[in-house]
């Protein structure tokens, strides 16, 4: 009898050390689902505890005693009491109608499921202890918009008239990360054009250059069904997009979409009128 309890002694630590170890990780999120999971854990952390104690501890003949009643509880509420069926009085071209007791472990799921169905109905529509989803929404957006206003805050504002396009490659970069998330359904993953305009050639609906494109990207163009994105980027964003989109100038991708406004110089003129547009 020692080794085997030697060896179910050394199962049971490597069983206790990986929960252990699944409840540091836990820990380590720090968020309120990390905290329930943590706290699961730690209950069954000491469940496991005292069983492998009390299977350390007791003797085999009451660790048999055990065994078995555990055995039979399996066994009723899997099977049921007994594994024959009951015998009806029906026979349909010499095949025998039983009748089959329901699973006591499907039962127990159905009244489980309508007493969970209960609960939720009290917690959610008649004491409104927990949001629904459209509450949940609500706060998302909330809480986006406050995120927003502090990245604004942190990054400052941009002098609009001194604008300039960036040419550093992680800038540049992360221009065209936004640009693929956002200005691909309209603009084609390589500025080709789709619904909206040819980003590629020299011509251009709200005049060309840094500013221009800034100030487009900024206002919108709400007739066209182009929303004004400055509730979605910072200003750097914009500045990043907005100089990634002229990178895509004279890329002259396969399938472009034809030639749309006038073409645009970067003449003082057209800087101050982007300036004033903006």
């Amino acid at each position: 009898m020692i080794p085997v309890r030697l060896a179910r002694g050394r199962f049971t630590g490597v069983a206790l050390l990986s929960v252990t170890a699944s409840a540091a990780r836990a820990a380590g999120a720090g968020d309120s689902a990390s905290e329930s999971a943590l706290l699961v854990t730690g209950i069954l952390t000491i469940f496991l505890i005292a069983v492998a104690l009390l299977a350390l501890m007791l003797p085999s003949d009451d660790l048999t005693g055990i065994g078995a009643a555990l055995l039979r509880f399996r066994r009723f509420f899997v099977t049921g009491q007994t594994r024959t069926a009951d015998t009806l009085e029906h026979s349909y071209d010499g095949i025998q109608e039983l009748d089959n007791r329901i699973p006591p472990w499907f039962t127990t799921l159905f009244a489980a499921t309508v007493v969970f169905a209960g609960i939720y109905m009290f917690d959610y529509h008649v004491f409104s202890a927990s949001p629904l989803s459209a509450e949940e929404y609500k706060e998302e957006i909330a809480l986006a918009d406050l995120h927003r206003r502090i990245i604004l805050a942190t990054e400052g504002s941009i002098d609009e008239s001194q604008l300039v396009a960036l040419t550093d490659p992680a800038a540049i970069q992360r221009g065209g990360e936004e640009y693929g998330k956002y200005c691909v359904s309209c603009h084609g993953n390589k500025g080709q054009g789709l619904v909206g305009p040819n980003l590629t050639d020299d011509y251009w609906i709200h005049g060309g250059g840094v500013r221009n494109v800034y100030a487009t990207i900024k206002q919108g163009v709400p007739a066209k069904g182009m929303i004004s994105w400055q509730l979605v980027f910072t200003p750097k964003q914009i500045q990043e997009l907005a100089s990634y989109v002229l990178t895509l100038r004279g890329t002259n991708p396969p399938g472009a979409k034809k030639a749309e406004g006038v073409p645009y110089a970067e003449t003082p003129a057209a800087v101050d009128s982007a300036t004033a547009r903006q």
